[in-house]
């Protein structure tokens, strides 16, 4: 099987990695190669996807092309989205990221990608805006609360060191706690009903910020509707 790759940001060098430690020989090209076939992998930016991707189908007939951009769809049976559903830096370890796989059923196409080592669920042809939005919750927004609560104790005297330990030991246990044990894994006012501490906590937090007390009030409102 040949492999080959256009890109080396974060994923594309976490994906180098990876292709290094378990031993998978790949080569770094750019878009003007011709008549290659095998595994074309495309970590690049979500503008640039569909173009790249288009122009490598056109003149490579053998080649399958796998991205990782979510919020990009190419039409074509042989372009596929390998979407890693976790936070993802240089650093990443793949070994332990489990990816979804994106595209019309191909059994040849998923056989050459496990040979690679990498972990994948196949979902479907097409990825739906809403399997992106659902990323950006779980990730994006929790980085944003992470920061603002980190924030928050900052201001209340604690060092950024002490601030940082207790808002990951927090985040990890409360998102283990829920996903063991579903909705009766939620804690803290609003899971209790405590209207008063919610409106206490929303005014003190409005003197330091009020879009983010709104939120604040808003998500509580939402915690006791929650049922999943």
């Amino acid at each position: 099987m040949f492999i080959y790759q256009i890109g080396a940001g974060r994923v594309g060098t976490a994906l180098q990695r990876f292709f290094y430690k378990n031993g998978i020989v790949s080569q770094f090209v750019d878009d003007s190669i011709t008549d290659k076939s095998g595994i074309l992998f495309l970590p690049i930016s979500d503008s640039a996807v569909k173009p790249v991707a288009e122009k490598l189908l056109a003149a490579n007939r053998g080649l399958f092309v796998v991205h990782f951009s979510a919020a990009t769809t190419v039409e074509s049976d042989r372009v596929f989205l390998l979407h890693p559903y976790s936070s993802v830096c240089e650093e990443s370890d793949f070994s332990k990221i489990l990816f979804t796989l994106w595209g019309k059923k191909n059994e040849t196409l998923e056989q050459l990608v496990a040979e690679t080592g990498l972990q994948f669920v196949y979902c479907g042809e097409k990825v739906s805006i809403l399997y992106h939005t659902s990323a950006v919750l779980a990730g994006n927004f929790t980085q944003f609360f992470a920061l603002k609560a980190i924030e928050l104790l900052q201001s209340e005297g604690l060092s950024t060191d002490n601030a940082k330990k207790l808002i990951r030991q927090l985040v990890d246990s409360s998102v283990n706690n829920v996903l063991e044990n579903g909705i009766s894994g939620l804690t803290g006012p609003a899971a209790r009903g405590e209207n008063e501490i919610i409106a206490k906590e929303s005014y003190e937090l409005s003197k330091k910020d009020q879009e983010l007390a709104k939120i604040y009030s808003l998500i509580s409102e939402e915690i006791k509707h929650i049922d999943i």
